[in-house]
């Protein structure tokens, strides 16, 4: 079974702070950026709160710690990072929208172990409004081992049903706010590994499936607002909507991201306006890389009266889809 192995971690403090509230990334090289905005978002909307960050990563660089250090300078936040070793977590599977970073966030608990509480977010997240009342909600229920969200209503019952759930109730991991001492005590990370390890069948959605499924009974579930699952449409109901008004937490979750040029909906804002004064503004957004992404990247532009570059990326789905 594949081992919960911390001696393969390499922790190094970026910026220190003075401060209880952790808050957990865990991301390969093409979210490593997009875990800069979502820390950007978080403090935007920190107040007086402190926060020190830590981000795991086999792939965080120089440059990376160059950009967060920017962000953070001046601030009373911090940030830690955690280097993973190129072995952790190979043996298990992986698929072309979850690599092995999936499975940091089950080190979040073990690498703080003094903390109350840790917040795991995944890095396509934004935080557009105070996070103190999630904190506030661990007093609410000391006995659950994290708090968490349901997945979109709709998909609730074929996920549960698909992992095996005795119940209809399904969470996103998105964002768990973990309580640590009852986590390390049940070994919700050992266990969540032999599932995956064990299973007769693949796990569609891999570790949240396993989470999902040794957590049952577990979790206390809160407010959607702390984790507003948001697919990306393309249509005309898609483009207009905005996020309900007490959202604190949007989840740009699917395939369809804030950071990809064919992506204009309005809910996108939340990202770009943060993306355009961030130390990464100066990369473009992501081009089309198959026929899928192509078709929306014409009609956006069509659709924005971009007809020049419509009719080049027209040209370039059907090279795409058919030669």
């Amino acid at each position: 079974m594949e081992q919960l192995n911390l001696q393969a971690i390499r922790s190094r403090v970026i910026t220190d702070s003075v401060s209880n509230r952790h808050i957990f990334f865990g991301v390969d090289s093409k979210f490593i950026s997009h875990a800069l905005i979502t820390v950007m978002s978080v403090i935007e909307q920190a107040g007086h709160s402190v926060y020190h960050f830590h981000i795991i990563s086999s792939e965080f660089g120089e440059s990376d710690a160059a950009r967060f250090s920017e962000v953070l300078a001046g601030k009373k936040h911090g940030l830690t990072v955690h280097h993973a070793g190129e072995g952790l977590f190979s043996s298990l599977p992986t698929t072309a929208l979850f690599t092995r970073a999936t499975y940091y966030r089950l080190l979040a608990p073990r690498l703080v172990p003094e903390a109350d509480h840790v917040l795991y977010l995944d890095a396509d997240m934004v935080c557009i409004k105070s996070l103190d009342p999630l904190w506030l909600l661990a007093k609410r229920d000391p006995d659950a081992v994290a708090f968490v969200v349901g997945e979109i209503d709709n998909l609730q019952r074929a996920l549960a049903e698909n992992a095996g759930l005795k119940n209809t109730v399904y969470f996103n991991a998105g964002m768990m706010l973990i309580n640590i001492q009852k986590w390390n005590e049940i070994g919700i990370s050992e266990k969540a590994l032999q599932v995956l390890t064990n299973a007769e069948k693949p796990l569609q959605y891999l570790d949240q499936d396993a989470l999902n499924i040794v957590l049952e009974g577990k979790v206390c579930y809160v407010d959607r607002r702390f984790n507003h699952i948001e697919m990306l449409t393309h249509n005309v109901l898609g483009y207009k909507k905005d996020v309900p008004a007490d959202t604190c937490i949007i989840h740009y979750a699917g395939a369809d991201k804030p950071w990809q040029q064919w992506n204009q909906q309005k809910v996108c804002q939340y990202y770009q306006i943060i993306y355009r004064h961030s130390p990464v503004a100066s990369r473009s957004f992501d081009l089309p890389l198959n026929h899928h992404q192509a078709k929306k990247m014409y009609k956006t532009m069509f659709r924005t009266h971009q007809l020049l570059r419509g009719v080049y990326w027209r040209l370039r789905y059907f090279q795409m889809r058919y030669f």
